[in-house]
């Protein structure tokens, strides 16, 4: 029959987190995973040679005068396979410390009655049970004196020892050691999920511990399991700093957007072009003064201001590898900058870019970068030109966009494309009716984009030239008439906006009327 696990014998590493070992000076530990199976109250050299292997010697009267005859009771503890040797800290000596580390003897010193120490740890070891709950309860205490889930993890770690904890969130480690998910040979992996708000979990507590060691694993998950509140109450109260440093940070970027959009009063025209960097700036770690250019992260399709829960998992994963370069929530995306005294500084952020490509995707984002500009003004300038870039990405991908490759080209990702395309409704109804309006509109654009040249147009297309001949004529039958010069710009407008609406949003052509002819391209 499988014992208990409280009736398994306790281990060294569980009786020096309880006093009175607790409190003693721990000078030599090799092996904390050492069971201790009774505890030896040595006074003489005799009592020494008649103990038993995995005992704990408490070393007192003659035994316990310094000099020799502490080497001669770290010989014979070593000879009677003792777990370790606890001697008052007065007649402790280098030369002790040189032989328990020789003989890789645990050795602890106390300043107590070792008689006393006796005594507590012999009633310790009598009931695991007790000293484990004693040792929780320690535990408990230090757990609650946390406030950040790094500070939990650290207690943890200390607890256990050689037993190394990890925070796991999905696939990756928040916090704690990286050793605790990794695959070793006779090491066991202990999982405690820890659940959040409507029973959902959102993380889980990973231990790594030896399989040698007996009831390691029930101990070691009753310590996690322990951590849990403590470590929901760090996790809530980071998450309330997040959101207020977040509103700080937002409420500061839009007092320097007005800094550099209002001048101070009386200034002269050039000197309204330059606003000195605030000083709060540097407190908030921001870096302005500089040559800024200026990063957009935003969804691939707006819907307005992003969820408060996509803000903090983009805000993570973006300053994972920046974490000097801030991000802040503004309209349907977040901003972000990265400052540099050199007038080609991009090859950092490049590299950002390139790391952040994976979370870009996982998140279904796309990035604008704006040009480097000069102090508060350019950066506020930088910013606009990568909000633009992003749109064109919005529109035409690729996922990042360079102002500096787009150019006038971003003056249409930020046309109303849904409410031009309405326009047409009611100015090209003939058109809008017909079944083979999307191949006709998309003809007409090709040929508007390249100037009225048809063969560049059918190049474009994959078609014959004939056959766009034939659709700019059905096109012009429809009402689509390009050949006035004033009225071109406007049909260009039209074309582009239908062309991207249907493109992002594929339309089914409309149903014949009752007992008319189907219409049917000429091509």
């Amino acid at each position: 029959m499988k014992p208990r696990p409280s009736t398994l014998p306790i281990l060294l590493s569980e009786l020096i987190r309880v006093d009175p070992l607790a409190s003693a000076k721990t000078v030599q530990l090799p092996d904390p995973s050492r069971r201790v199976e009774q505890v030896i109250l040595a006074e003489t050299f005799d009592r020494l040679r008649r103990c038993t292997p995995h005992s704990l010697v408490v070393l007192h009267a003659e035994v316990a005068t310094g000099g020799w005859s502490l080497a001669a009771a770290l010989h014979l503890a070593w000879e009677r396979n003792a777990s370790g040797v606890v001697v008052p800290r007065a007649v402790a000596a280098p030369s002790g410390t040189a032989l328990a580390q020789r003989l890789t003897m645990a050795l602890l010193l106390i300043d107590q009655d070792p008689v006393d120490v006796a005594l507590r740890l012999a009633a310790q070891v009598s009931a695991p049970a007790s000293a484990r709950a004693l040792r929780q309860a320690r535990c408990a205490e230090r757990l609650a004196e946390q406030t950040s889930i790094r500070g939990v993890l650290g207690v943890l770690n200390s607890e256990l020892d050689t037993v190394a904890v990890a925070l796991v969130v999905g696939d990756a480690v928040v916090a704690g050691r990286a050793a605790a998910v990794q695959a070793r040979p006779n090491v066991a992996q202990v999982s405690v999920p820890v659940d959040g708000p409507g029973e959902r979990t959102w993380a889980r507590l990973v231990a790594a511990v030896p399989e040698h060691v007996p009831a390691a694993a029930q101990q070691v998950e009753s310590l996690l399991r322990l951590a849990r509140p403590s470590l929901l109450a760090a996790w809530a109260q980071t998450r309330l700093n997040t959101s207020m440093h977040a509103a700080h940070e937002q409420a500061a970027f839009d007092l320097l957007r007005r800094l550099a959009s209002e001048p101070p009063p009386h200034a002269s025209p050039i000197d309204s072009a330059v606003v000195d960097p605030p000083p709060w700036s540097s407190e908030l770690g921001w870096q302005v003064e500089h040559l800024n250019r200026a990063v957009w992260l935003a969804p691939l399709r707006s819907q307005g201001d992003p969820p408060q829960e996509l803000t903090h998992l983009v805000r993570t994963a973006w300053q994972l590898g920046r974490p000097t370069w801030p991000l802040i929530a503004d309209g349907d995306g977040w901003v972000s900058w990265q400052s540099s005294v050199e007038p080609d500084g991009g090859a950092p952020l490049r590299r950002a870019l390139t790391s952040f490509r994976d979370s870009a995707a996982a998140y279904d984002l796309v990035v604008g970068v704006g040009r480097a500009h000069p102090g508060v003004a350019g950066l506020m300038r930088s910013v606009a030109e990568a909000r633009l870039a992003a749109h064109v990405a919005r529109e035409a991908g690729p996922t990042v966009q360079w102002f500096d490759q787009v150019g006038a080209k971003a003056a249409l990702a930020w046309l109303p494309v849904a409410e031009i395309a309405q326009v047409a409704e009611l100015c090209l109804g003939d058109l809008m009716g017909a079944r083979d309006r999307v191949a006709l509109v998309d003809t007409v654009l090709a040929v508007l984009d390249s100037g009225g040249a048809l063969s560049q147009a059918s190049h474009r297309l994959g078609v014959h030239r004939n056959t766009v001949l034939a659709r700019v004529g059905r096109a012009k039958q429809l009402g689509l008439s390009f050949d006035e010069p004033e009225q071109r710009l406007a049909l260009h407008v039209l074309c582009y906006a239908l062309a991207s609406l249907w493109e992002a949003q594929p339309v089914e052509p409309p149903a014949p009327e009752a007992g008319a002819p189907e219409a049917t391209p000429p091509d």
